[in-house]
C-alpha cells in the first residue's frame, strides 16, 4: 500500500487523511493500491485546510517581523498626512477663523480612520504571511514525515502535497527515490526466496528446512516493509 499525507499532517493534534501508523493498515495490492493512491492524492489536493500554524515557533517570528516591517512604514507616513493636514487647517483658519472648530474635527476623523486603516493592514498581512509560511511549513512537515518512515525501512511514503503548497519540485524526485528503493527491495526479497528455494534442496533436509523457512522470513519481512505486499 501506498502511503499518502498531506502538508497539513500535525503533530501530534493534526488530523491526517491516512492511517497514522501504516504498519496498521491491511496491505492493499495491484489496481487497488493504484486506485487508492490517486483517490487519496485528490482528497489531499481539495480537502481544506485544518491548522495554519504547523510550526509555530518559526511561523510567528516570521509573521511579527513582516508586521514590523509594516509598522516602520506605516508610522512615517501616517505622521507625515497628519502634519500636513495640521499645516493645512493652520493656514485656512488662519484666513477664515470659523472654519478652524470644522477643520480641527476633519483631522481628527481623518487621523483615527488612517489609524484604524493602518490596523487593518497590519492585521492582514499577519493573516496572509501565516498562509504563506504555512505553505512552506506543511510541506517541510510532510517531507519529514516522509523521511521519517523511510528511516524506518518503509518505502511506500510517496509525498503529495498541495496545490498550493511551496517545494513541490521535491514531489517528484521524492516518489521517484521511494519508487527506486520498492524495486531495490522487491529485487532483494526475490533474491531470498531463490536463496529459500535453493536451501530446501540441500540433502540435510531437517536443517535445510529450518534455513529456507528463516530465508522466506526474511523475504516476506522485507516485502511487507517496502510495502510490496
Amino acid at each position: 500500500m501506498t502511503t499518502t499525507m498531506s502538508s497539513d499532517e500535525q503533530a501530534p493534534h493534526a488530523t491526517t487523511l491516512d492511517a497514522a501508523h501504516p504498519n496498521d493498515a491491511a496491505p492493499v495490492t495491484g489496481d487497488g493500491a493504484k486506485r487508492m493512491g490517486v483517490f487519496r492524492k485528490i482528497v489531499s489536493e481539495l480537502s481544506p485546510r485544518r491548522q495554519y500554524l504547523i510550526n509555530r515557533e518559526k511561523q510567528l517570528r516570521s509573521a511579527f517581523l513582516v508586521v514590523v516591517v509594516v509598522v516602520l512604514l506605516l508610522v512615517p507616513l501616517n505622521y507625515s498626512l497628519h502634519t500636513v493636514r495640521q499645516q493645512e487647517t493652520a493656514t485656512i483658519a488662519a484666513s477664515n477663523p470659523e472654519l478652524r472648530p470644522v477643520m480641527e474635527s476633519r483631522d481628527r476623523v481623518e487621523l483615527i480612520v488612517g489609524l484604524i486603516g493602518s490596523l487593518v493592514i497590519m492585521g492582514g498581512v499577519f493573516v496572509l504571511t501565516i498562509i504563506e509560511t504555512h505553505r512552506t511549513a506543511g510541506a517541510a512537515y510532510a517531507i519529514k514525515r516522509r523521511l521519517d518512515l523511510l528511516r524506518h525501512g518503509r518505502f511506500d511514503a510517496d509525498l503529495h502535497l498541495r496545490g498550493g503548497d511551496n517545494l513541490r519540485e521535491l514531489e517528484a524526485p521524492f516518489n521517484a527515490m521511494t519508487e527506486a528503493l520498492r524495486a531495490q527491495a522487491s529485487e532483494e526479497a526475490e533474491a531470498l526466496e531463490s536463496l529459500a528455494d535453493q536451501v530446501a534442496d540441500i540433502v540435510v533436509p531437517q536443517e535445510a528446512h529450518s534455513l529456507a523457512t528463516r530465508l522466506r522470513h526474511l523475504a516476506r519481512k522485507r516485502r511487507e516493509r517496502a510495502g510490496l505486499n
